[in-house]
């Protein structure tokens, strides 16, 4: 099974938000066309934590350690997306090893962690920006 062939498409709008961070994950996606900014709140500031483009997906780790979103989605122009529902990728993870699930579980809390920790650090990175900028324009 290809999740590429999925037989449920979605179509967005530049701005639009595709996945609220804090909500419950029952879908991952795959883009078929167009791009999206994946984003993070980190004290009342959405931090960009990557850019996605054309073949490939986002909400699965939501799927795979059955937690809330980590990070909102939001459409960066016309953007095509296949649902992933949870039972069919479900399917495709029942077929792999125990061992395996576990490792994959474990890689995505690592994931969760860093992309935490990383968002924490790109608010500091601006707030430092921000005083050398007013430096800057006072001399």
């Amino acid at each position: 099974m290809k999740f590429s062939d999925t037989p449920s498409i979605q179509r967005y709008s530049d701005g639009d938000v595709i996945v609220s961070e804090g909500i419950v994950s029952n879908n991952a996606y795959i883009i078929i066309e167009g791009k999206v900014n994946i984003t993070k709140k980190v004290d009342k500031k959405n931090v960009l934590i990557n850019t996605l483009e054309q073949g490939e997906i986002f909400g699965e780790m939501g799927l795979i350690s059955n937690t809330v979103r980590s990070a909102s989605v939001v459409a960066v122009g016309n953007v095509t997306i296949g649902v992933i529902e949870k039972e069919q990728f479900d399917k495709v993870v029942d077929q792999l090893p125990d061992d395996l699930k576990l490792i994959m579980k474990g890689i995505v809390d690592r994931l969760r962690y860093t992309s935490e920790q990383l968002s924490q650090i790109g608010l500091e990175l601006e707030k430092t920006r921000n005083v050398i900028s007013s430096f800057s324009i006072q001399q």
